[in-house]
């Protein structure tokens, strides 16, 4: 249900702009007329807020706190940043290690079988020798590397050295063990560091290493950076956590300032005085002008504009029951209504998860959905997205439990072959294909008609004529082809006849004309088009005869073979039934009311009532929505008319 809206006109003293965005704010009910071109939030304000929100990502965000000042926040980021940069650069290097070092290690391992013998020398006994040995592991995605490796320590080293490779394979990363003379590890070292080798993955802290202690090295390394990890968030925490609830409490006053100083850019400012325009709740007028003369006195003065005739860029506010609040987001995912729409949520609410059912009708399928939904909304805050599925889903499951009952399916053909009475028809039986068929066709005529009842009144509120038109020619048509159907195929009186072909006819005719000079081609279209929105229906019986017909398949597969194999495919299958069911009939059903339904009556491209104070009015009627208490922090500070912060 539409809330209606009015229009206040606020007139003032220019220095006391603030307290009335002020006692606005704090009313979160009414939304600020943009009079002039709005501006933008300051910068030095904006980026204040980025600062402190960054901080705030890092820990809990829970605690309370003081509002700081704009100086003693300041500072306060000016102490935190250099630390926390340092702590993230190094939990950046940890996690760069971690994602390296496996890499690297394999690479590596690779080398030892190849040479044992070199693989068991440590540096200790490598440097009796006058050897040193080097682990590499050379990043060589189209194995370039290693051959121009080969050929410069050729031309530095001649016969002096021994390079070993594990098997080059694109794009991994390469194991190399170098043995050479301890005198050659400068030239070698001045080799690798020059631009003609792509990249060498070995981090610094294990160069000159022999190959086991390379290896051996790394494993440590690894095995200790959880450990590592874990010590740099502590000590993220315990830089941070001291002063979270100040930035969190800080963060709100800031928001709160920034958005005044947007709505005092909307004001429309002389030297000595602003006019605010507001939209307000038709009902809560008296409260909002009471609030504005309890804080500016007698220095304001508010009158009511007249809001009758069209009024542009006018905003929307929706009021429907609680548990009515998933469909009208369902709604507004295609589109707000717009002034003189209707709000279609409460229809929307009662039909599809019949739909829904009308697909599904299972009786075990629903109970499972419940189940389900019930899981969700326990586990999840009612008002959150998945809690809110978690609703939508629990009626759709109660009416697939009712529809269950009327079919007289459970797991399917289950419930059938076990003896389970169907109360109406078992959609799996050899005559159910007719009466699925018309009983889809009949919600579709119902549901069409209806969608053109309502185009009819929005018309008619409107005075929209060629549309009033077109939507009574429309809905005679269908009612004169129902007449004739029900003459030729259900028996209904020979008197029927000749009323429904007079309404088919004047419904083509006036149709027609409604479309102006182009009738005789739009006409027939547009009725040919509701013809087939009522067809459209038909998927109803479709989506619900394949979830028949798979469950029946499910059942056969498991009744054959042995017990627990069977039973295993037949779950399998029935959990991919489930979840189609899940999916499938709900986007369906939203089609079915997004194109078939509202496009009878409905426009769309309205957008909601944004008050001063929150991003969305709340959904309860106005008149219940109480005003926001005024947080126990220090008082911001006040946003100067006409200034930036």
């Amino acid at each position: 249900m539409m809330v209606r809206l009015t229009q206040l006109e606020v007139v003032g003293l220019r220095p006391r702009l603030d307290d009335a965005l002020t006692a606005l704010q704090e009313l979160r009910l009414a939304e600020v007329v943009a009079i002039v071109d709005p501006g933008e939030t300051p910068p030095d304000l904006a980026d204040l807020i980025a600062r402190a929100d960054a901080m705030l990502e890092l820990v809990d965000q829970s605690a309370t706190g003081t509002v700081l000042s704009d100086t003693a926040l300041q500072a306060t980021l000016d102490h935190l940043e250099p630390q926390v940069a340092k702590l993230l650069a190094e939990e950046e290097e940890l996690r760069a290690e971690v994602e390296a070092l496996p890499r690297s290690i394999d690479a590596l391992d690779a080398l030892q079988p190849l040479v044992p013998e070199l693989g068991r020398l440590d540096d200790r006994q490598l440097a009796n020798l006058g050897l040193a040995s080097m682990a590499l592991v050379l990043d060589d995605p189209d194995l370039r590397v290693v051959p121009e490796l080969t050929r410069q320590l050729a031309e530095l080293l001649g016969r002096g050295h021994l390079m070993v490779t594990s098997a080059a394979m694109p794009g991994s990363p390469v194991g190399c063990l170098l043995v050479l003379r301890r005198g050659d590890l400068p030239d070698v070292h001045a080799l690798l560091g020059t631009e003609r080798i792509v990249e060498v993955g070995v981090p610094a802290a294990y160069a000159g290493k022999s190959l086991r202690a390379t290896v051996e090295a790394m494993r440590d390394r690894l095995a200790a950076l959880p450990g590592e990890g874990d010590r740099v968030q502590a000590e993220l925490a315990a830089t941070v956590n001291p002063v979270a609830g100040s930035l969190q409490a800080t963060i709100a006053a800031l928001r709160a300032r920034a958005e005044r100083a947007v709505a005092a850019t909307q004001a429309d400012l002389s030297s000595r005085t602003f006019v605010l325009r507001l939209w307000v709740p038709a009902k809560q007028t008296v409260r909002v002008e009471q609030a504005l003369t309890a804080r500016l006195g007698q220095s304001v003065a508010v009158e009511r504009l007249d809001t009758g005739e069209s009024v542009e860029d006018q905003p929307v506010l929706l009021r429907n029951r609680p548990g009515w609040q998933p469909f009208q987001q369902l709604v507004g995912l295609l589109s707000w209504p717009a002034r003189g729409d209707l709000d279609p949520t409460g229809l929307t609410a009662l039909v599809l998860p019949i739909f829904f059912g009308v697909m599904v009708g299972d009786v075990v399928y629903g109970a499972l959905l419940l189940a389900a939904a019930w899981w969700l909304r326990s586990h999840w805050a009612k008002k959150s997205t998945i809690g809110e599925v978690g609703r939508v889903m629990m009626l759709g499951g109660a009416w697939t439990v009712l529809f269950g009952v009327l079919y007289g399916e459970a797991l399917g053909s289950l419930g059938h072959s076990i003896g389970m009475p169907a109360l109406w028809f078992y959609r799996g039986g050899p005559t159910a294909l007719q009466p699925l068929l018309l009983f889809a066709l009949a919600i579709g005529l119902v549901h069409v008609a209806l969608g053109l009842l309502l185009g009819v009144w929005t018309a008619a509120r409107g005075h929209h004529r060629r549309h009033l038109a077109s939507k009574l020619g429309t809905l005679l048509v269908l009612a004169g082809l129902f007449g004739l159907a029900g003459v030729t195929a259900a028996g209904f009186p020979a008197q029927v006849l000749t009323p429904a072909v007079a309404a088919l006819v004047v419904g083509v005719v006036v149709a027609c004309v409604s479309q102006g000079a182009l009738g005789l081609l739009l006409g027939p279209l547009d009725l040919l088009g509701a013809l087939g929105n009522v067809l459209s229906y038909l998927r109803l019986a479709a989506v619900g005869l394949a979830s028949t017909y798979l469950a029946e398949v499910a059942n056969q597969l498991g009744a054959r073979g042995p017990l627990l194999l069977g039973l295993l495919v037949a779950t399998l299958f029935h959990a991919l039934n489930l979840a189609l069911a899940a999916f499938s009939p709900t986007i369906q059903a939203l089609r079915l009311h997004y194109v078939e339904f509202y496009g009878q009556f409905y426009e769309g491209g309205g957008r909601l009532f944004a008050p001063l104070g929150g991003s969305v009015a709340p959904s309860p009627e106005s008149e219940g929505v109480a005003a926001l208490p005024t947080p126990a922090i220090n008082a911001p500070e006040p946003v100067p008319a006409g200034s930036s912060v």
